[in-house]
């Protein structure tokens, strides 16, 4: 296949939906409104350019397809044929068959039989007389022969173009990509601190300034007689000639250094805009890279919904739309499994079987649509049925007898509340589950991995019945835009597509005489609460004295909330390390970002953090409690800071208090000092004295034999681990296969 062949099929892959999608609208309106008349030229005109552009490309299947439909839709302008549910049911089948072999052909996938459609179609339009029949193409045509009669034929796959046909393709290995990406995302960092180091230079041109002024004011003083000009610069006799020497060499060398000062900073103003020109350039162009159309996952999703659909016994029409959207291809392939199981549970759940419609007044055959498009920098994925919609009644039912809510809490509860409890695990109110839906696991999946994406996902009842699910994440995870927060000790990044703004106001600025403290924002009023609440943390709270409130205005699924803050850092552009690579709770934290001084920055996910509909909220102002020196205190002992941050960051949100050590003698020290240590949890490989040796010093005091040692170490070898166990560990946790859930288990079971 030479470029042009490749360019034509490309412009037929736009064509022909073109075609589809009109005259999929006109079988719609005439279902709608029977008393409408659709446009039978237009239409004939459309399935016309679609034969021709299919035989443009050498696709004879869609070819004899689209020919036979120009002959239904021919019969139907003679009136021969009436245009009737059964020909719209026989047309829109033909469709969703022109469009399977136009995937199958260009994409890959199971066979398409067309046989049935194109007999059904050769008896409307043979009624008709039809225009003159396709002809069998044939390398020797033989000009006796007769018309193709309409016969399915096996559709041929597009063979894929080979290096020698097409020199302006090229192909890379997908981890080849990943490390160029993240090679390019790792300049954004880079070019922040050459912005502070512009500062830095600006702090020494100063500083040099203050410097020359000092030895200008100094210099009067030194000179003995002689004479010298105005500036000083010349003709100076000094006390002494060594003495003379020795200033007259300074002096040379203290203007050198200020020039040298100066050409530095001009040098490294051309050098930062440069690495910002080009450095940004190449990470744009290397994001596009991993940007591609939603059609590279979803082009199969119609066939796969009409498949469905037909198996149990329903009429649906796919309506695909959007899918030339560009996404993260990453985001897109974890996206592909949440959006095929929404589908799925669209036909199983939502659509009823076409008696149940045409009693309820609706058309027989449904329509499924589903649509992408970008909102900003979120990719935005819709999947919306026409069906009977949510149940509220049996969803109220299934919460109460599974002790989700009361009986009298189900009776008030709001919608949007009763429809968020579908997303949890095991929660189906389907009689019966078969091979496509019923067990109730399939949302609470979705929602788990579209949060671990950094989303949203939604389901609210349609207007005019049906129902909606939205899924919302980030077009891109790697490099993220990040607000930086301090909470008590902690140094946070919240991604910034999910913040509205950030402000600072007085406490008693807020309502709080509502259920939950509020602020006005925007004619909406907007729950305050305290982030470190949120994240377990313990700590008194603000106590609304009027002191400023730092306020991050998050927005997620719909809903804002305002975070309260210790302070308000910075914002930029990092590379975010994923939660999976550093072992930390993926539904809470996206990940991990490194800061100037190397230590790590917990980044959060917001959709963890956004309040379930109906969920109260930590109160504002709280009392110190006293009970939190009560709280199991655990002593981390790590030579790493990026570890000790790690560990400390996992340990205060499930409630524990932390102290730190660095290495085995200071937690010695540190254990003569403090009466309150629970349990100690170390790495072994430490300098002045290793785990191994602490593990001994803190068996072999009587004062704290029974205090419990869990090893947290890269050394994985069975000897290691013996001789850590031999020694009295409680638990042996190997780094490279660390697991948060793992610690935390040993801690509880521990204590």
């Amino acid at each position: 296949m030479n470029d042009i062949r490749a360019r034509l099929l490309a412009a037929f892959d736009l064509e022909h939906k073109e075609h589809l999608a009109a005259i999929r609208e006109s079988l719609r309106a005439v279902e709608k409104d029977p008393a409408h008349h659709p446009d039978l030229v237009e239409i004939h005109r459309r399935a016309h350019s679609l034969k021709g552009a299919a035989r443009a490309v050498d696709l004879p299947e869609v070819e004899r397809l689209s020919h036979w439909l120009e002959a239904a839709f021919i019969a139907i302008q003679r009136g021969t044929v009436p245009f009737d549910a059964a020909a719209r049911d026989v047309v829109r089948r033909a469709l969703d068959a022109i469009e399977d072999v136009v995937a199958w052909a260009t994409r890959g996938g199971g066979e398409v039989d067309i046989a049935e459609v194109l007999a059904e179609l050769t008896r409307m339009g043979g009624e008709g007389g039809g225009p003159e029949p396709v002809q069998r193409r044939s390398a020797t045509p033989d000009a006796g022969a007769a018309p193709a009669t309409p016969q399915a034929a096996a559709p041929r796959p597009v063979r894929s173009a080979g290096p020698a046909e097409s020199a302006a393709l090229v192909r890379i290995r997908s981890a080849g990509l990943e490390r160029l990406f993240t090679a390019a995302a790792g300049l954004l960092p880079e070019i922040e601190n050459q912005s502070a180091l512009v500062a830095e230079l600006r702090e020494l041109r100063s500083e040099w300034r203050a410097l020359e002024r000092s030895w200008h004011a100094m210099r009067p003083r030194l000179l003995r007689g002689g004479a010298h000009d105005a500036t000083g610069a010349a003709g100076i006799s000094f006390a002494g000639d060594e003495t003379a020497l020795r200033l007259s060499s300074f002096e040379r060398r203290f203007r050198a250094l200020g020039a040298s000062l100066d050409a530095a900073h001009r040098a490294h103003d051309r050098h930062l805009w440069s690495l910002r020109r080009w450095g940004s350039g190449f990470q744009d162009e290397v994001r596009q890279l991993r940007m591609l159309p939603a059609e590279s996952q979803f082009s199969n999703l119609g066939r796969m919904i009409r498949d469905i659909s037909r198996a149990q016994g329903k009429e649906v029409e796919a309506d695909i739309r959007g899918l030339e959207t560009q996404a993260d291809r990453v985001v897109l392939q974890r996206l592909k499994d949440p959006v095929l199981h929404i589908a799925r549970n669209a036909v199983s759940h939502g659509v009823e079987t076409p008696q149940e419609r045409v009693v309820a007044g609706k058309r027989a055959a449904a329509t499924v649509r589903f649509e992408a498009s970008v909102v900003g920098r979120r990719l935005v994925l819709r999947v919306e049925d026409d069906g009977r919609g949510p149940n509220r009644e049996a969803i109220a039912r299934h919460a109460v007898e599974r002790g989700l809510l009361g009986a009298d809490e189900a009776e008030s509860a709001p919608e949007e509340r009763l429809l968020d409890l579908i997303f949890e695990p095991g929660f189906s109110t389907a009689p019966t589950a078969n091979e496509y839906a019923g067990r109730g696991m399939g949302l609470a999946i979705v929602r788990r991995e579209v949060t671990r994406l950094q989303g949203s996902v939604t389901l609210a009842a349609r207007e005019g019945g049906g129902t909606v699910v939205t899924v919302e994440v980030p077009l891109s995870l790697l490099s993220q835009r990040l607000v930086f927060v301090a909470v008590q000790d902690d140094i946070l990044a919240i991604p910034s597509n999910d913040v509205a703004r950030v402000l600072r106001v007085p406490a008693d600025s807020l309502f709080t005489d509502l259920a939950a403290p509020t602020i006005r924002l925007e004619e909406e009023d907007v729950p305050v609460t305290p982030l470190a609440a949120l994240l377990g943390y313990d700590g008194a709270m603000p106590q609304g004295n009027g002191a400023p409130l730092a306020l991050v205005i998050l927005r997620t699924a719909g809903r804002r909330v305002a975070l309260v803050v210790d302070a308000l850092m910075a914002t930029r552009d990092s590379v975010v390390t994923p939660a999976e690579e550093v072992g930390i709770d993926a539904a809470r934290f996206l990940g991990t970002v490194l800061m100037d001084d190397g230590s790590p920055a917990l980044v959060l996910n917001p959709a963890a953090l956004s309040p379930r509909p109906g969920m109260a909220l930590p109160p504002l102002v709280r009392p110190v409690d006293e009970s939190a020196r009560r709280r199991p205190h655990i002593l981390v002992v790590d030579d790493s800071i990026t570890t000790r941050t790690l560990e400390k960051s996992i340990l205060e949100a499930h409630g524990y208090r932390v102290t730190l050590c660095v290495d085995g003698r200071e937690a010695v020290e540190t254990l003569g000092e403090l009466e309150d240590v629970n349990l100690i949890i170390s790495d072994v490989e430490m300098p002045r004295m290793d785990g191994f040796a602490l593990l001994q010093a803190v068996k072999g005091n009587p004062m704290t034999s029974d205090l419990p040692v869990i090893l947290v170490t890269s050394r994985a070898s069975d000897e290691d681990r013996e001789r850590g166990l031999d020694l009295g560990a409680d638990a042996y946790i190997v780094k490279t296969r660390f697991d948060q859930n793992e610690l935390l288990a040993g801690i509880r079971r521990l204590l």
